[in-house]
């Protein structure tokens, strides 16, 4: 048993991520077929699956789309499509608003909207666009701002995130991360999430040290108590797990992050 994906969930996204990731208007899931021509194959492009959502509304609707679309008013189409709970709507637009202003906040964005749908959404061909869409977004970011640690982070995590699926190597994005820690030995960010990896990897030593460094440098960061709670579950200390989502709890005022807790608090007492 594991610190449940919901709650690990909720450290990347807040409380309304499930919500977020379950859209209103359905995402194409179905393949689209294509006679064995031997050498043919139709690949996976995001503009399919924005087409399928917008075969989804009504005409008024789509008007509206369409009068934001020629005003190239892309924060109103985002904002839309945030609304309907289409991650990847949102992400094409959002894609495009960085390469028409090509701002380093807006490159950043993008890369972190790209990096959630792969993670926790589609099938491997999906995955493998969007990851390339994060990192290419993240790149573009380091190169506008080679001084902005957290987005080399970014960069570094979407790296290691991807690499299985990739066939990449991951100690690349690892490299990324402890560079960005040896320039910044107290960024919370690159912390976080090679103790992060490091409990990936089993190495529960250097991710017990990389979370109690954080502790050190901030010890109101909350969401460390849940990666440790996490880190000591899987040790099966689960009375550190439970000290530590306690010490959680009185770090948030998030009534629904609280009852997640409560709730995994009660399954881990049982193994007292």
């Amino acid at each position: 048993m594991k610190l449940p994906q919901v709650i690990l969930v909720l450290l990347a996204l807040g409380v309304g991520a499930i919500l977020y990731f379950t859209p209103i208007a359905p995402i194409a899931e179905k393949q689209v077929e294509v006679e064995e021509t031997g050498a043919s194959k139709v690949e996976y492009s995001i503009v399919d699956d924005v087409t399928e959502i917008k075969n989804n509304l009504d005409s008024a609707t789509l008007a509206q789309i369409a009068a934001w679309e020629t005003a190239g008013a892309v924060d109103s189409l985002i904002a839309f499509f945030d609304m309907l709970r289409q991650p990847v709507g949102a992400s094409y637009h959002a894609l495009k608003r960085a390469e028409k202003t090509n701002d380093v906040d807006h490159w950043t964005e993008a890369g972190e909207r790209f990096l959630l749908n792969a993670k926790y959404m589609g099938d491997n061909d999906r995955k493998k666009s969007w990851y390339q869409e994060a990192r290419k977004a993240f790149e573009k970011a380091v190169e506008l701002d080679p001084t902005d640690l957290d987005v080399k982070v970014d960069l570094g995590v979407c790296m290691i995130e991807s690499a299985q699926i990739m066939g990449t190597p991951p100690m690349e994005g690892i490299g990324i991360l402890k560079s960005v820690e040896q320039q910044d030995p107290n960024n919370i960010k690159a912390l976080i999430n090679l103790g992060y990896f490091s409990i990936r990897s089993g190495q529960f030593d250097k991710a017990q040290e990389r979370f109690d460094q954080v502790l050190k440098i901030d010890p109101k960061y909350a969401d460390a108590y849940l990666y440790l709670a996490d880190l000591h579950e899987r040790e099966k200390k689960f009375d550190e797990a439970v000290k530590d989502l306690e010490n959680y709890k009185s770090l948030v005022d998030d009534p629904k992050r609280i009852q997640e807790v409560d709730n995994y608090i009660q399954e881990l007492s049982k193994n007292i």
